[in-house]
C-alpha cells in the first residue's frame, strides 16, 4: 500500500492537511478519492498543519472538510503554508 504524506478530506478543498513534518521544496504524495497525486510544498509545514493545494485569491473561501472554515486575507501561492498569517474566521 502506497504512503500517503497528507489528506485531502473532501474533493472540493483547496488546501491538504499534513501528516508528518514536511520540508520545503519536497516532493510528497496526496491521496484524493483513490488516486495518488505527486505534489511539491514551497514551505516546510508542521505536522497537521495545512497547505494550499492550488492558487488562492484574498477574500477567497478556505475549504477544508468541504466547508469553509476561513477567508484568505492575501494572495496563497499552490504549496504555501495556511495558517493565522494568511487567513481570518469566516464567522460573525
Amino acid at each position: 500500500m502506497k504512503k500517503t504524506d497528507a489528506i485531502i478530506l473532501n474533493k472540493i478543498d483547496n488546501v491538504a492537511t499534513s501528516l508528518r513534518e514536511i520540508n520545503s521544496n519536497e516532493k510528497i504524495t496526496l491521496k484524493i478519492e483513490g488516486h495518488f497525486i505527486n505534489f511539491t510544498l514551497e514551505d516546510s509545514i508542521k505536522i497537521f498543519h495545512k497547505f494550499s493545494l492550488k492558487i488562492i485569491k484574498k477574500g477567497d473561501k478556505i475549504l477544508k472538510y468541504g466547508e469553509v472554515i476561513g477567508i484568505a486575507t492575501k494572495d496563497i501561492k499552490k504549496g504555501k503554508h495556511v495558517h493565522v498569517e494568511n487567513i481570518t474566521s469566516s464567522r460573525n
